[in-house]
């Protein structure tokens, strides 16, 4: 199903574990330059410098060649068919330049996805009079699941993930009644099923080059849409905005004392999972809803001055990492407070045997079918933990 040939993705993860078992002298220059001899990786993928260049001179060719296109044919009423037109002829040009040029995340393929897209989109949302919103909300799920899918993209990902708790609010605003008062909870549920659906596959070695859109992205914007769902601020304000939640300034929220229960705790569970499980998504998610819930509790309660807070949240944040250097200086239960040359901390991948085994051998080996992807536990340059 995705349009990258599979072996070179393969090969550019074990180049990349390469270059961080040689950043942290694992393995020598000349071990490494074999292993990346054997193991070529026929992509272009150039640095972000001029990857963000590509993108923007394919947004610019694409907007004029739109242009252009429109004045010949001046469509009139036509102009949605055309944006379909357009938005498909910029996908068949993605896959060409995909299978013929071997681009990979170049910028050309990133900005092509991203016009093909809003393009037939906005095309179909154009020429169908009076499109349901919750067709429209059915449509960008389709399309940015196929599109993550195919390409393997991070935003696409994030965009299905959206689309569908769009789709699971519309549902039950438009029932009504007892829905709304469930909507925050079901959130919540959704939040959860995902999340464990995103962590097997992404223990699922066929799924090995949907890692970051599964492990990182899906988990993160899971845990992300959880925390937002039990929020005594958005939950309060999105029902008076959008239910219209009959409830005065000042007037107290109903299950009130629940959900700021969860904005509160939620925060530091997921530090402590994180800390526990060393998982790097929940400890920096949990780092930055600290902030949230801050501002939530502030939003109702006026405690201290903002300047004061401020202040004091820096003097508490700066002695707390002081402390913690001084404490993790020498590394104590898989924590260390020195700085580390691990370039995939979020990626999980195990491949110190493969690497073992290039060092080794002269000829290429194959994989064999039980190689997988996990937590490091190799012996010498093996990375402990789940980081």
């Amino acid at each position: 199903m995705i349009a990258y040939n599979s072996t070179s993705l393969d090969n550019r993860i074990i180049g990349e574990q390469a270059a961080g078992a040689l950043a942290t002298r694992c393995i020598t220059e000349e071990e490494y330059a074999r292993i990346l001899a054997s193991r070529p990786v026929a992509f272009y993928t150039p640095n972000i410098f001029i990857r963000i260049g590509l993108f923007i001179l394919t947004v610019i060719i694409a907007v004029f060649s739109l242009g252009l296109l429109y004045l010949i044919t001046a469509p009139g009423s036509g102009l949605g068919a055309l944006w379909i037109f357009f938005g498909l002829a910029c996908y068949g040009a993605l896959e060409a330049m995909v299978h013929s040029q071997r681009h990979f995340q170049s910028g050309v393929d990133d900005a092509l996805l991203l016009i093909a897209g809003v393009l037939v989109l906005s095309g179909i949302s154009i020429t169908v009079d009076h499109l349901p919103t919750l067709a429209l909300f059915w449509m960008i799920f389709a399309v940015a699941l196929y599109s993550t899918l195919r390409f393997a993209d991070k935003l696409t990902a994030l965009l299905t993930y959206a689309a569908l708790l769009a789709i699971v609010f519309k549902v039950m605003t438009s029932v009504g009644g007892l829905a709304n008062t469930l909507l925050p909870f079901l959130i919540m549920a959704v939040s959860i099923a995902v999340y464990f659906a995103a962590a097997s596959l992404g223990t699922n070695r066929k799924f090995r080059h949907y890692h970051v859109c599964t492990t990182v992205v899906i988990k993160a914007a899971c845990l992300l849409s959880f925390y937002l769902a039990g929020n005594y601020f958005v939950v309060r304000e999105a029902g008076v905005a959008l239910l219209d939640l009959p409830l005065q300034p000042g007037q107290g929220l109903p299950l009130g004392w629940l959900f700021w229960i969860l904005t509160i705790a939620t925060p530091f569970f997921y530090i402590f999972w994180g800390i526990r499980k060393k998982d790097v998504i929940f400890l920096w998610t949990g780092l930055g809803l600290i902030a949230a819930a801050v501002f939530t509790i502030r939003n109702y309660y006026h405690v201290l001055p903002v300047e004061w807070a401020l202040v004091l949240g820096g003097i508490l944040l700066i002695a707390v990492s002081y402390a913690l250097i001084k404490y993790l200086r020498i590394p104590r239960h898989g924590f260390t407070g020195e700085e580390t040359d691990d370039r995939h901390l979020l990626q999980n991948l195990h491949v110190e045997s493969l690497i073992i085994a290039e060092t080794l051998t002269t000829t290429a080996p194959t994989p064999s079918n039980d190689f997988q992807f996990g937590g490091g536990s190799g012996g010498g340059g093996g990375a402990g933990g789940e980081y």
